[in-house]
């Protein structure tokens, strides 16, 4: 009987496509339920406290960051102070300006001292030209001739007109050593010393000529008299030409100058615009050197000298509370404000130097800045520019 069975098919079998169905089931639940409890064991984890001690070391690390970000927004303040006084320095450097006002000033004055020479010199021309015409009058009524034996001065008017032109000689070589040939006053002198040889000649030429007679020692007085006032009125005139050259330069000087203040004006507002957002974010990280800040060992001074730039120099305060300056020597400058240190250096230079104006600057100082945990500190340079206030 079994030998005979037929074998089943899924087809003849009545709970296949059941029992298939239920299994499917069961898997997906059993699916599910893991991953509802993964889920469960990852929220409980995420929602366990944090410790104290992972919070202070955030608190540090977050602290830590943000402060180094202010140093570094400081720092490219200060780098940008910097490069803006570069580009001030550059420009007076290319230009030879070191207090634009100052020298303008300086030449204002200037410029009005050489109007009054020149008035000066205008009024002595109008002098000679009247004393000139004067002479020139009167020596028209003197007669020239006379007997001889009226003639006993002409040698001794030769003698004095020779002697006069020895002077203007001596005279003419020492001006050679400060002027070239083509100056107006070795100019004037040659012109004096031409005017006293012609005479001279003249003189010798009339005496050859007559033996009866000879020149009237009035005449002679007189014709002097007319020479002296022809040379010093050449002289005045060069003396006026050469004032008048000077005050061309100066207006020209002066021109140049006044042309430069526009764009010093703008170099040096911005100078100030950076100064002050330096100084502005320095107080937020920092402290920095107030007005009556006092110089400590190792601040850095820039001295600066308007009419002598060769002395000016950038240098540290040394150990000892002192620099050594060009001149003068050693100054002590420790425990004084950059004010009095620049009234001590213009008492000290008044008797090495005619115009001794001297502005002393704050190049950098030492002043403390915040650190990340607030009780620590790090030396940090501050620009604090402090002038003469011209």
């Amino acid at each position: 009987m079994f030998l005979n069975r037929t074998p089943l098919h899924s087809c003849d079998f009545p709970w296949n496509s059941r029992f298939i169905n239920k299994s499917v089931f069961v898997l997906i639940v059993s699916i599910s339920f893991l991953m509802i409890t993964l889920f469960q064991d990852e929220t409980y984890a995420a929602t366990e406290p944090i410790s104290k001690e992972s919070m202070n070391e955030k608190a540090e690390s977050s602290e830590d960051q943000g402060f180094s970000i202010m140093q570094q927004q400081l720092r490219d303040y200060k780098e940008k102070l910097r490069e803006s006084e570069r580009a001030l320095e550059e420009f007076q450097q290319y230009h030879g300006v070191i207090s634009l006002e100052s020298q303008i000033n300086f030449l204002l004055q200037q410029r009005n001292g050489l109007d009054n020479s020149l008035k000066e010199a205008a009024n002595k021309i109008k002098g000679f030209q009247e004393k000139l015409a004067w002479v020139q009058s009167r020596i028209s009524e003197v007669p020239q001739v006379v007997p001889l034996s009226k003639t006993s001065h002409e040698q001794g008017v030769i003698g004095g007109a020779k002697n006069q032109l020895l002077g203007l000689q001596l005279r003419e070589q020492q001006l050679l050593t400060k002027y070239t040939e083509e100056s107006p006053h070795v100019e004037a002198v040659r012109e004096e010393m031409d005017v006293i040889s012609t005479f001279i000649k003249n003189q010798e030429a009339k005496e050859a000529e007559s033996v009866s007679t000879g020149k009237n020692p009035l005449y002679a007085k007189m014709e002097m008299e007319l020479f002296e006032t022809q040379a010093d009125l050449i002289s005045a005139e060069a003396q006026r030409a050469v004032i008048r050259k000077q005050i061309a330069e100066v207006d020209k000087e002066l021109e140049r100058l006044r042309s430069l203040r526009p764009g010093e004006d703008e170099l040096r507002r911005q100078v100030k615009a950076d100064e002050a957002n330096y100084l502005n974010y320095l107080t937020k990280v920092g402290t920095t050197p107030p007005q009556d800040y006092r110089v400590q060992v190792g601040d850095e001074l820039d001295i600066k000298f308007f009419f002598n730039p060769e002395l000016n120099e950038s240098i540290p305060v040394r150990p000892d509370g002192r620099i050594a300056l060009q001149l003068v020597g050693e100054i002590s400058v420790v425990g004084h404000t950059v004010e009095e240190i620049r009234e001590i250096l213009i008492k000290n230079y008044s008797g090495q130097l005619k115009n001794p104006e001297i502005a002393v600057l704050l190049r950098t100082s030492h002043v403390l800045a915040g650190s990340s945990s607030g009780t620590q500190g790090s030396t940090m340079n501050s620009n604090v520019g402090v002038s003469n206030g011209n």
